[in-house]
């Protein structure tokens, strides 16, 4: 057992490292993620995520749902739990007039959950909040100036590391708390050049915003038996909230000899300006309808209050968004040990999202559906879960871009009893 639980925490160490080493590439995420704070990250583990991301009336003693802290009272009195999974992605992005395509592969999540007392369960995790990654160029020709070149680019993005609390207030009632350190940074450039004239200057806007700060999102979870099933409400909420941050912007004109930049003039430059971020009100409801070892349904709502997003005391051209979800999860007889597929947790899941996005007039709305397994070791409480995800975001009107995306999410669930007191006759 105690080998067991050492490589269980050298897994965990460099799953750690990888988290980080994976977050320091500079990745192509989407066009639209030069918007806001980025592309918002899923914030889902393998379990959910195969499940349309449902999650606010979930709860399980082998998995870790920081999407409701109030879910935490699940795990059992003498487990330790810990998650981790790796995120593939393919997409397709297409204009009216071109196409192409892009993958990466990045840390989902890591997390680590366990009990405190007998009514107060703990949890930490480390996921990505949102990415920032896209490289686009356009080519224009205005009347007396000729050929103007406009390139914009962007990376990096904020992770989020959390501390979980979840306490049960009766037989069926929980409360649970999230505190989250928001930090990472992102990097944005734009640029002109005129490849025609040798008299026109070009222009370069370099932006930097560094993130540090807390943010409180809260969970309750109320159950009731129904005969033989378990019916789970779910909600949560976060205030609205200014995050710290930090921005350097730099202003310059170059000129451009033989494929080498040369600087002329610095137009403005404001290094290091402290200020907030606001991240906006978000609520949410969800449900699941359970029988144990057997099946499980279950559905979400969201909403997310982005007209009111601010940096540095500006605000932006977003829009409230909202997110409906719904899942279920079937285990054929997970007691068969004849037959390993009839122990195997078979799940699907749709998603449509009314995003923060509103450009040219059209909001951007995305629809996926999803799918995923849950793998039972033999002789083991470990899991490898897979999660699959084919869905759809924007669209080619208004010359903007539909991006067509593959998701694969490769999970573990770790289960162990680390706190029991053994006897000794």
């Amino acid at each position: 057992m105690i080998k067991n639980r050492c490589s269980h925490l050298y897994l965990s160490v460099l799953f750690f490292f990888l988290f980080f080493s994976l977050s320091a590439q500079t990745i192509i995420t989407s066009p639209y993620s030069r918007y806001g704070l980025g592309d918002l990250s899923a914030n889902s583990n393998a379990w959910n995520f195969a499940m349309g991301g449902t999650s606010i009336g979930l709860r399980d003693p082998h998995h870790i749902n920081f999407n409701n802290p109030a879910s935490y009272t699940a795990f059992d009195s003498t487990s330790f739990i810990f998650e981790g999974g790796i995120l593939f992605n393919y997409v397709s992005l297409s204009t009216n007039s071109q196409s192409t395509t892009r993958t990466y592969a990045s840390v989902g999540y890591l997390t680590f959950g366990f009990p405190i007392t007998k009514w107060w369960r703990t949890s930490l995790a480390l996921i990505p909040y949102s990415n920032v990654g896209y490289n686009i160029s356009s080519n224009d020709n205005l009347p007396s100036i000729g050929n103007v070149t406009r390139i914009y680019t962007g990376s990096g993005g904020i992770n989020r590391l959390i501390w979980g609390n979840g306490f049960k207030i009766t037989k069926n009632l929980s409360v649970g708390i999230n505190a989250s350190y928001l930090f990472g940074s992102m990097q944005q450039e734009s640029s002109s050049t005129f490849p025609d004239s040798a008299y026109y200057i070009n222009f370069r806007q370099d932006n930097s915003i560094d993130v540090g700060g807390f943010y409180f999102d809260y969970g309750a979870q109320y159950t009731a038996k129904i005969k033989d099933l378990h019916l789970t409400a779910g909600a949560v909420f976060g205030t609205s909230m200014k995050v710290d941050a930090k921005t350097d912007y730099l202003s310059t004109t170059y000129f451009t000899t033989s494929g080498t930049d040369y600087p002329k003039d610095t137009i403005q430059s404001s290094p290091g300006v402290h200020g907030t971020i606001t991240i906006p009100l978000m609520y949410g409801f969800g449900f699941s309808l359970e029988k144990s070892d057997k099946w499980l349904i279950g559905a979400d709502y969201r909403w997310q209050n982005w007209q009111k997003y601010q940096a540095f005391g500006t605000s932006d051209s977003l829009v409230n968004s909202f997110q409906i979800s719904a899942g279920a999860e079937f285990v054929p007889d997970i007691n068969n040990y004849t037959s390993y597929f009839k122990r195997v947790h078979y799940r699907f899941g749709l998603m449509y999202d009314n995003s923060y996005l509103q450009l040219r007039g059209k909001q951007l709305n995305e629809y996926s559906v999803s799918f995923g397994l849950g793998l039972p070791l033999r002789g083991m409480r470990t899991a490898i879960n897979l999660s699959a995800e084919l869905g759809t975001r924007g669209t080619t009107q208004s010359n903007l871009i539909s991006e067509t995306y593959f998701n694969f999410v490769l999970g573990f669930s770790i289960y162990e009893r680390w706190f029991l007191k053994r006897k000794y006759f």
